[in-house]
């Protein structure tokens, strides 16, 4: 880490690159941030001098007396909305930017928008059970939480179990029943649905929109590309630990064997698969990634691949023995550049990218292009509507 670190500092101050810029966006509190889907906006919990406070993007946004403010919460993509919690007589409710919206509960969990922020929904609890509540009303209760949920603008989805069954649920109506999944994923659209569940065998098959795979011994759950049109798992056929088997829409692909990893696919249906090698910290990791079982690079930073629309690239900031650069397409495209936040995404807004980096107690929006002196578009837009200035660093790793 040391010689990453000098390189870091010595970037410091350096002019900004011409593919890559970095925007101050505020204190960074170090941890507790929630960033809102798209990548461009982020909030935190801040308890100070007697009150409880939310701040987005840099600014106060809502504020109470102590103990009135609590999480779960979650960002609007436009940032212009943050659903928490609200303390009530009789325990929480959901709230908007400080405003009550909902009735009350013992507790609230899974608060999430819609793509374009105009569907929300939550969790709540009372002494009857665990209800999802949307826009487009609310569901009876059940002993637990939704094992998955998810809306879009129009439409909402979840799975829970009822008397030992796992049942579909759209817009709060029962659709069909499930195999006894213990993960389940969908489609953006919410068009596919995943899972992976133990069978009367005692092996692991995953199932994605009605077909059938496995046996395993172990299985990832099933992730699917931005459009929808690709899938992608992780298996064990050989192996008690770890996964030696990677699959993508039905078919086996070349794979690294791997153990702490994850996978995503692009919607060229390409796989990235991303081991974690050593956790230091919510923020600290060493990551390896790989594509078609091979390494995109020979650092130890975690590369948090982002994926544009379409399949058209892919990127991924890093390690290497260049210092800290951006890796585009298989290639470098930039070096002296911030790294990125582990938990923040790395995110494609058309041919452009964006994610989150920290040096100095302060956060940073890096924009980035797949074109070299690309203009600017959205997310320079971003930083300057919410008034965050160029700034001329580099992020320590």
């Amino acid at each position: 880490m040391r010689p990453l670190l000098a390189a870091a500092l010595l970037a410091l101050g350096a002019p900004a690159r011409a593919a890559v810029d970095a925007y101050d966006a505020g204190l960074d509190p170090g941890k507790g941030i929630i960033w809102s889907d798209d990548g461009y906006h982020y909030a935190w919990y801040e308890p100070a001098e007697g009150e409880d406070r939310w701040i987005v993007d840099g600014k106060v946004r809502v504020k109470g007396a102590e103990g009135s403010l609590e999480g779960p919460a979650a960002l609007s993509p436009d940032g212009r909305l943050l659903l928490h919690a609200l303390a009530v007589p009789g325990g929480v409710a959901a709230a908007v930017n400080g405003k009550r919206i909902g009735g009350a509960y013992e507790e609230l969990a899974e608060p999430r928008f819609s793509p374009r922020g105009v569907n929300a929904a939550y969790g709540g609890k009372t002494a009857k059970g665990w209800s999802y509540v949307s826009v487009q009303g609310a569901g009876p209760a059940f002993k637990e939480p939704p094992l998955h949920a998810a809306v879009t603008d129009k439409r909402t989805q979840y799975v829970v179990d009822y008397n030992g069954t796992r049942w579909l649920y759209v817009d709060h109506k029962p659709v069909r029943k499930l195999p006894p999944f213990a993960g389940v994923s969908a489609s953006a659209d919410l068009a596919r649905l995943a899972g992976v569940f133990e069978g009367s065998d005692g092996m692991v098959y995953v199932e994605v929109d009605g077909e059938r795979f496995g046996p395993y011994n172990q299985a990832s759950t099933p992730v699917f590309s931005r459009s929808g049109k690709h899938f992608a798992f992780m298996a064990s056929a050989e192996s008690q630990s770890g996964y030696d088997v990677l699959v993508v829409d039905g078919q086996d692909r070349p794979m690294k064997r791997c153990g702490d990893c994850s996978v995503q696919v692009d919607d060229a249906g390409r796989a990235f698969q991303d081991q974690i090698m050593t956790g230091v910290s919510e923020r600290a990791q060493i990551h390896v990634a790989f594509l078609d079982g091979k390494s995109l690079h020979a650092g130890g930073q975690p590369p948090r691949v982002g994926l544009a629309p379409g399949g058209r690239h892919y990127v991924y900031p890093m390690s290497s023995s260049r210092g800290l650069v951006v890796g585009l397409d298989g290639a470098i495209a930039e070096t002296g550049v911030p790294m990125p936040l582990v938990p923040a995404p790395v995110v494609f807004d058309g041919e452009e990218y964006h994610y989150w980096a920290a040096a100095r107690k302060r956060l940073f929006l890096v924009c980035g292009h797949a074109v070299a002196k690309a203009p600017r578009t959205r997310c320079a837009g971003v930083a300057r509507a919410a008034g965050w200035p160029k700034a001329d660093v580099v992020a320590e790793p």
